[in-house]
């Protein structure tokens, strides 16, 4: 009986709303078919000898074919989930196209292989020579150079809510707490990216005051998801789960952070974006260059 070796896969693109718009490169995808529209076939090598150099996973991708995606699909410093990770050619792909990565697998043998390849990029002399291997560009600098000329990520601002009371407190302060539940202890659906701010900026007013920026900003260094009895003196708290985020430094004040900005108009475009119903004393995202 004849058998013919399995050559190609499937690939489903789809997005989880229907109101909030995908990204694709259109640009990129023409200039890599010889400037006309990208195919919805793409022809691409195997896996190569040098992409197995710390192990084997029995249902390994091509990196060519994961670059491709991730390219076509996201924009610089975006977040890439896997969730069965194997051994995360999807992770080596985000990284050396610079995405960051998270990757979730039940092997622990496939993620000591992801593990060793993170770590083989982490030399800068192995990532270029792999960026010039990867196959489906014209040439073997055009990954690189692309890298280095595509448009960086514009720095994304959090701003949270604090009522007028405790603003002068927040001098003091080198952590701040988002609700991510609510009354009713539901999960909130905050953005997938606010983990990629930068900064925090403090808005206050409401009820019947208009929504206003204060001075009072921080440097974030990190954003963690804790329960409350991990907070100390929310134990007895009526929401269950928090965003802690932990600040460089205390909070700090810039008067030239202008109260009177559209804050409203930011509210507004936020909740279309992420298809919100409410986002009144609630944190949200903005751009760096709408305050400062």
């Amino acid at each position: 009986m004849l058998s013919l070796s399995p050559s190609a896969e499937l690939i489903i693109w789809a997005r989880k709303k229907e109101k909030v718009p995908h990204y694709y490169n259109y640009e990129l995808m023409k200039q890599l078919n010889g400037d006309k529209q990208m195919k919805d076939v793409w022809k691409l090598p195997a896996i190569a000898k040098w992409e197995k150099s710390c192990g084997k996973h029995p249902t390994q991708k091509p990196l060519s074919v994961l670059t491709r995606i991730i390219l076509a699909s996201t924009k610089p410093g975006a977040w890439i989930l896997d969730p069965f990770t194997g051994s995360s050619t999807t992770g080596i792909a985000a990284n050396l196209s610079n995405r960051r990565f998270l990757g979730i697998d039940m092997e622990t043998e496939f993620l000591e292989i992801s593990k060793n390849r993170k770590l083989e990029i982490e030399n800068p002399t192995l990532a270029e020579s792999y960026r010039s291997k990867i196959s489906g560009f014209e040439t073997k600098k055009q990954l690189e150079l692309y890298l280095v000329e595509e448009p960086k990520e514009k720095e994304k601002v959090v701003l949270g809510y604090v009522r007028s009371k405790d603003i002068a407190k927040l001098i003091k302060q080198k952590t701040f707490y988002f609700h991510s539940t609510d009354k009713q202890n539901n999960l909130i659906g905050f953005p997938y990216d606010l983990h990629n701010a930068s900064k925090i900026v403090i808005y206050s007013g409401g009820r019947t005051k208009l929504f206003y920026l204060t001075s009072y900003y921080g440097e974030i260094e990190s954003i963690q998801h804790k329960h409350k009895t991990e907070i100390k003196g929310k134990k007895n708290s009526i929401t269950e789960y928090y965003f802690e985020v932990k600040l460089k430094d205390n909070f700090q004040q810039d008067f030239r952070i202008e109260s009177k900005k559209e804050i409203k108009k930011w509210m507004n475009e936020y909740k279309n974006e992420y298809s919100r119903e409410q986002i009144d004393y609630l944190p949200f995202l903005t751009l760096a260059e709408n305050i400062f």
